[in-house]
């Protein structure tokens, strides 16, 4: 990644490849940012080729935070297939986005997100269930989504694993659902894990501590282990 700066404007240049095994050293060189001297960030993404959800978990966690710092992030000339990624999930309705044919603005806040959260629950015996989430765990309607449908998985499971691998971001606002429901589990003898978290879900819920309350797993098989 190369940075140019110019008139309170910074430049950042992505990589080939904005995916897990790259998500986190750029988590780190960005996270400044929002209270550094630039007053607007652009992210050149033209060289991007591929994207996952760890990607768009920073690009939404950048988003959140320069946003209250009321600074413009814009997303530079995203490939066909990265900006067709982030209209599948919804989240190109939040950014600035210089395309070929021109700049189009940004839509809405995070709040006013529509749901882009996909749930699939799945026993895999001995009162297990796999929750997979993919997405964008936004509030309010994201967390709603979600205590309505482990309201049903409490039902038939006392252990419940929240399988991360496909969840882009998670709203800090969020944290009170999963907290709810780790709570109720346990007071009926049951347990919550959470696994495959991507390095923006991770950091947030070790800095607010969630991570004492809910275990983190790197692997699946690592969570189902003793269950």
């Amino acid at each position: 990644m190369t940075c140019t700066s110019g008139e309170n404007v910074c430049t950042y240049k992505l990589p080939e490849r904005f995916n897990a095994d790259t998500s986190g050293d750029l988590m780190a060189e960005l996270k400044d940012l929002p209270d550094g001297d630039c007053d607007c960030v652009i992210l050149d993404m033209s060289d991007t080729v591929s994207m996952d959800s760890s990607g768009i978990g920073v690009l939404v966690y950048l988003y959140k935070e320069l946003t209250a710092q009321s600074k413009p992030l814009i997303l530079k000339k995203p490939q066909r297939g990265i900006y067709n990624l982030l209209t599948e999930t919804g989240v190109d309705k939040l950014f600035d986005v210089e395309l070929s044919s021109g700049l189009k603005k940004a839509e809405v806040g995070l709040n006013e997100l529509d749901v882009k959260l996909h749930m699939e629950e799945k026993a895999v015996g001995n009162g297990v269930c796999v929750v997979s989430l993919n997405g964008v765990m936004n509030y309010p309607a994201g967390s709603a989504m979600f205590k309505k449908r482990m309201t049903l998985a409490l039902a038939d499971s006392s252990k419940i694993l929240l399988d991360f691998s496909e969840l882009a971001f998670f709203d800090s606002l969020s944290v009170g659902a999963i907290l709810r429901v780790s709570r109720l589990l346990a007071s009926s003898g049951g347990e919550m894990r959470i696994c495959c978290a991507n390095h923006v879900v991770r950091d947030m819920f070790e800095s607010l501590g969630v991570d004492a309350i809910v275990q983190l797993y790197d692997t699946k098989e690592e969570a189902l282990d003793g269950w």
